[in-house]
């Protein structure tokens, strides 16, 4: 099997990208607290020349499993946390300096730092679960489910109607379809 190289140009590795920055927070911190420790994790990659697209409050949340971090050589675990989210805009070259921005900061139980799009992503306030068990039940093949983006770029509006399975099959796959094409 033949390897495919792409060839990027420097101008291209230097442009800045867009990426998404999921974090968990100490339980630990105040309630008065938590928004100044999330503006201060925010500011200290807005330092590096980032740009906040747009973000999500922490919201106290309980851990599916046990994590740990080694914290002034001991190690803490964690059942519950406040889980937050940013997108940015920063150039590739301050990654690396963004990551270790991150790992030094003790109140991070963990991140996870991805690529993204600069569009809206958020489907609506139901989850994907709940919109396909929805989607099981019968409905006639005009109904559709229709999300409408507000412009002050909140939690968009959603309308809800069901759609049958195979007809959200299909519209899943020709989007993804159309993803793939678009990178």
């Amino acid at each position: 099997m033949a390897k495919k190289t792409t060839t990027v140009s420097l101008p291209e590795m230097l442009e800045p990208r867009i990426y998404e920055i999921g974090y968990l927070l100490s339980p630990a911190i105040r309630d008065e607290d938590l928004e100044a420790r999330a503006t201060e994790l925010k500011e200290s990659l807005i330092k590096l020349g980032a740009t906040v697209i747009s973000e999500g409050n922490p919201d106290f949340i309980d851990l599916a499993y046990e994590m740990s971090r080694i914290i002034e050589n001991k190690r803490v675990r964690f059942t519950q946390g406040y889980f937050g989210w940013f997108k940015i805009e920063i150039d590739p070259s301050k990654m690396a300096e963004a990551k270790e921005t991150l790992d030094k900061n003790t109140l991070l139980i963990r991140y996870l730092l991805v690529g993204a799009t600069k569009e809206n992503t958020i489907i609506g306030k139901k989850s994907l679960g709940k919109i396909l068990k929805g989607s099981r039940k019968e409905s006639s093949p005009d109904e559709a489910l229709v999300v409408s983006e507000g412009e002050t770029g909140e939690v968009p509006e959603t309308v809800e109607e069901e759609i049958p399975a195979e007809k959200l099959d299909e519209a899943l796959d020709a989007e993804i379809k159309e993803l793939v094409k678009e990178s």
